[in-house]
């Protein structure tokens, strides 16, 4: 079994390979508008543009980065650069790409790992609740199905940047139980002191690691309205999809026979739970890669300041590197969560070999 889902992982990532250059080249292609001193900036700091030996730096160092070349020769050497870890320069933050896009991402994924759970198991128990309501009291109106699908409808079609202001009036504004950004005043100052040590960039990590408990306890704080915010919108989602997939499971012939042999509720509903899976993990996945390449929105209501703020920044600034950089990023995150969505396929659907 271990070696066939190795096999099978193996397999999937090869398939991944030409799909990730044909990315690339698309990337890179839109930088081919820019004139060769503005691309430098996708191998080298600008202050590097200044070589004593030679007459023309800049010249020197476009012939060094073959800028002048034809399209493949840029693209293999801007890519030999990415595979060894170098993404250009951020003249928006002044380092590397990498550092910039590590320095952000923990804030993403730290709300994300906060507000997966509550989306993915929340939407799926509240789908399947409003489904059996729903079937039987069919073919009348059950009440409590119908409250789930307005609430569902009502939180899927309320902006999130209008819920994340009414909750910032009512519980910073109105009740100052909460603040903005990932930690308050006396936190942020405490992890720039010497007694900090950073090991993940996920302050709720990293606190109880330092054997600062207060700091965990701030930064969860911080969490709760990013977090509802976000989840308010993706578990209606999934509570839409989960519900219509088993609705449309539970009118099936096999649902039928089974009732008719007399089988508890809690049996026969535990195969169309099952085949419903198939299309809660397709939407699961989506959102979960959505939400780890940034939720624009979220992240600059509340000053989350994670990848999502971070692509706004280098647009509104034009930092081509940085833009460069974060798309590649998004392009290897939507391929890792693709191969675990369908390495879980193989296990919840047996017509899927590994």
């Amino acid at each position: 079994m271990i070696l066939r889902l190795a096999n099978y992982i193996l397999r999937k990532l090869l398939f991944a390979v030409p799909t990730l250059l044909g990315l690339s080249l698309i990337i890179l292609y839109t930088t081919t508008f820019l004139p060769p001193e503005e691309r430098l900036k996708l191998f080298i700091s600008p202050s590097r543009f200044q070589v004593p030996w030679a007459p023309d730096p800049t010249s020197a160092l476009i012939e060094k980065y073959h800028l002048n070349d034809p399209f493949h020769i840029q693209y293999i050497t801007w890519l030999g650069e990415v595979l060894k870890g170098n993404l250009g320069w951020s003249h928006l933050y002044d380092m590397p790409v990498a550092n910039a896009i590590s320095n952000f991402f923990p804030a993403t994924l730290e709300l994300v790992i906060y507000a997966t759970p509550i989306i993915i198991i929340g939407g799926y128990k509240l789908g399947v609740f409003s489904a059996k309501r729903a079937h039987k009291r069919a073919p009348r109106e059950d009440p409590i199905d119908f409250a789930v699908r307005t609430i569902t409808t009502l939180g899927y079609s309320v902006p999130s940047f209008c819920l994340g202001l009414l909750l910032l009036v009512i519980f910073y504004v109105g009740l100052s139980w909460v603040g903005l950004e990932r930690l308050g005043a006396e936190a942020s100052a405490f992890i720039r002191s010497p007694q900090w040590t950073y090991y993940t960039g996920l302050y709720t990590i990293d606190a109880p690691l330092n054997g600062q408990f207060w700091v965990f306890s701030d930064a969860l704080r911080h969490l709760v309205l990013p977090v509802i915010t976000l989840a308010t919108q993706m578990l209606a989602i999934l509570v839409r999809i989960t519900r219509s997939g088993m609705v449309s499971e539970l009118v099936e012939p096999y649902i039928v026979s089974a009732k008719a042999k007399g089988l508890e509720e809690r049996e026969v509903i535990k195969h169309p739970k099952k085949n419903s899976l198939i299309s809660v993990l397709t939407v699961s996945g989506i959102l979960f890669a959505s939400m780890l390449t940034g939720v624009v929105v979220t992240e600059y209501v509340f000053l989350m300041r994670g990848v999502g703020f971070l692509v706004v920044q280098a647009g509104n600034r034009y930092d081509f590197p940085l833009l460069v950089g974060v798309s590649l990023f998004f392009c290897v995150i939507f391929m890792l969560v693709n191969l675990i969505v369908d390495i879980t396929y193989a296990y919840i659907d047996p017509r899927v070999k590994l």
